[in-house]
């Protein structure tokens, strides 16, 4: 399970990697291919191999810093779950939550951490029904929407978007994949599962509306 986790993690920043190995070794090999010896090899030559190894390293660097993959999880490690949870929303702006039961919230920090969000207005809770737990918030200060488990009674999808409505705003999607819990993080820069999350909040956000006006 662990090395399942690993790949999951990094199996495609390995590939990249892999990939710009075996594109410099293929420049290297051509090289001596035509100059078996490396006296024989041409100051051309010598500069290309050069460029190819600073290319590399730099190639390297790049991937590693820009590298976001998921976050994979053991379905059986909730504590990871709600301390991944816990520290995606505990930075200051309004959170936006799509959940089915805001089962990764029950524990006590984390239910603290919602409570002061939803006393300063800064949380959004998007479920298919009421529980005691959006109750308590909702009576605190949260907008809660609940849109009807005949519509969505358990979305295969959970949400949580952080920053909402400011810039700088991103969302991490979780899903089940097989024996592992997977979370994606994406921006409003870089993706657009990001927009599709914030307009299902903004639908269920005026059906709410809608139905309080009545």
């Amino acid at each position: 399970m662990r090395v399942r986790c690993w790949w999951k993690c990094w199996g495609e920043l390995v590939k990249r990697l892999l990939a710009l190995l075996s594109s410099v070794a293929s420049i290297g090999g051509l090289l001596i291919a035509f100059f078996p010896s490396p006296a024989n090899l041409p100051w051309w030559g010598m500069a290309l191999l050069l460029w190819a190894g600073f290319s590399l390293i730099l190639l390297f660097a790049l991937e590693i810093m820009t590298f976001r993959g998921p976050r994979v999880f053991a379905k059986s490690d909730s504590e990871g779950i709600k301390l991944y949870m816990h520290d995606w929303i505990q930075h200051g702006g309004r959170v936006a939550i799509w959940t089915r039961d805001m089962s990764w919230a029950q524990n006590a920090d984390t239910r603290r951490l919602l409570k002061k969000k939803a006393e300063r207005n800064e949380l959004i809770l998007c479920l298919p029904e009421p529980n005691p737990l959006s109750s308590e918030l909702g009576a605190a200060g949260a907008e809660v929407c609940a849109y009807g488990v005949g519509r969505l009674g358990s979305p295969a999808s959970r949400f949580t978007i952080a920053f909402f409505g400011r810039d700088g705003s991103r969302v991490a999607v979780g899903r089940a994949d097989g024996e592992t819990h997977v979370i994606e993080e994406f921006d409003a820069r870089m993706h657009p599962a990001f927009h599709m999350a914030q307009d299902l909040i903004e639908i269920v956000r005026g059906q709410n509306a809608e139905r309080q006006a009545e």
